[in-house]
């Protein structure tokens, strides 16, 4: 199985969203596992890692969803913080889709959302 090429893509926007405010960016990797997922591993400057297994068979905008709602696990796992932040607030965003379209929402039920990948624009 190869590696769908968008999947670092969709990575990528997600690392760049995080990286407002991030203590450190982690290494990432991704490799096939059997059971036709991609496993995501996230290492630390220290070489500790957290990994999750994504479905690439998913529509795009799921995918980025789910990379957006396991990487934010992860920094809190390596770096002992919650991101990103609902503007304005100590709340870390959560990722969901809405229209068709990966967003990070205000798990407060405000009124506040942005795109992932759009977060240091917003």
């Amino acid at each position: 199985m190869s590696l769908p090429v968008q999947l670092n893509e969709l990575v990528a926007l997600v690392l760049g969203d995080l990286s407002v405010g991030a203590p450190a960016t982690p290494a990432v990797s991704c490799s096939p596992l059997e059971e036709g997922q991609v496993a995501v591993l996230l290492t630390d400057e220290d070489g500790m890692g957290v990994g999750f297994g994504v479905d690439p068979a998913l529509p795009e905008a799921e995918i980025l969803r789910d990379l957006a709602d396991r990487i934010p696990d992860a920094y809190v796992e390596l770096y002992h913080t919650g991101l990103p932040l609902v503007p304005g607030t100590e709340r870390p965003a959560r990722a969901d889709v809405v229209d068709g379209t990966a967003v990070w929402t205000d798990p407060a039920g405000g009124d506040w959302s942005c795109p992932v990948g759009r977060y240091g624009s917003s």
